[in-house]
């Protein structure tokens, strides 16, 4: 995978364009996660002159059946009013599509896949964001292979200066004989020299709101105080998460991995009442999947999953 090494600005552009390797009207293409550092990532776009000829954003869930905060969904009507006021092109969104039945059962989202598997997200086993990689990662190559072709692109992903880790195994997952493997990625708020919060700051000096931290719900990096802020929805979504997966886990405990299950810590908090969550979790940890799966060998994972959610937060009202 070819890079664009740390060089001097006007080595790297030149009249809104990357001058250096590829033909210079190559497609320039912004993943956008609708976090600090994407968002950031747009703000110095504009600010350099350079305007994407796409920016794609990729759903984890289909329509009602996202996975992320609600701060990601609130953001995003904002960042698109944004975008059409500087002249960007508006966001392309894209989701993972099953081209398969599954073993189990089919899904849409990161949730429902745990829940047809019985597992949980790779972060939790300490694997890298492997569950980033499908569900995000993928499908922007998907949607860049299907406006493209095989024509080489300049890949501009928003990782900051203190994330060159993620930025090296971004990349190096792209298949080597692929049609996206003559793609340069670029990682311009590390060529800027921008931390977490240089990127808070180039956001408030464009008048915008921060959008906060881009994850799920269910995310093992969430921290305990995060988890005190979650709508009832998520905290049973995280609940029922882990108590199904409970069969399969051999070396980890649950969502954050080998210490306190995220379930312990939300009932030790009284976040959900006691009585309902042990209910819930009795019927979830059982060997035999419930009746709403089990009984049901065709039904989608998501749709069992949020409706149960829906209905448990309803009790709780």
């Amino acid at each position: 995978m070819r890079q664009l090494s740390l060089l001097p600005q006007e080595t790297w552009l030149q009249n809104g364009r990357f001058t250096t390797p590829l033909p210079p009207d190559a497609p320039i293409i912004a993943s956008n996660g609708v976090g600090v550092d994407s968002v950031a990532l747009l703000v110095e776009l504009h600010r350099l002159n350079v305007v994407p000829d796409a920016i794609v954003t990729a759903l984890v869930g289909q329509d009602g059946y996202g996975n992320e905060h609600g701060r990601f969904y609130d953001y995003l009507p904002i960042l698109e009013a944004w975008l059409s006021e500087v002249g960007f092109p508006p966001i392309q969104y894209v989701w993972y599509e099953m081209k398969r039945q599954a073993k189990h059962f089919p899904y849409w989202s990161l949730a429902g896949n745990c829940l047809a598997n019985r597992t949980l997200p790779s972060i939790s086993f300490r694997r890298n964001h492997s569950c980033s990689l499908k569900f995000k990662g993928a499908q922007i190559d998907r949607w860049v292979t299907q406006q493209y072709g095989e024509r080489p692109c300049y890949r501009l992903v928003g990782y900051d200066f203190s994330e060159q880790y993620r930025a090296a195994r971004f990349s190096t997952k792209t298949q080597p004989q692929g049609p996206r493997s003559r793609d340069v990625f670029l990682y311009p708020l590390q060529l800027l020299g921008l931390d977490r919060q240089g990127c808070e700051a180039v956001i408030a000096e464009a008048g915008l709101p921060s959008p906060g931290l881009s994850a799920c719900v269910f995310c093992a990096a969430m921290q305990p105080e995060e988890i005190d802020q979650l709508e009832a929805e998520a905290l049973w979504l995280i609940v029922i998460l882990e108590a199904h997966a409970q069969i399969n886990l051999k070396k980890i405990r649950g969502l954050w991995g080998h210490g306190e299950r995220m379930t312990e810590y939300i009932r030790r908090q009284g976040l959900l009442p006691a009585p309902l969550l042990d209910a819930v979790w009795t019927k979830w940890v059982a060997e035999k999947r419930p009746s709403e799966l089990g009984d049901h060998p065709e039904a989608n994972a998501d749709e069992v999953l949020f409706t149960e959610v829906r209905r448990l937060a309803a009790l709780c009202r």
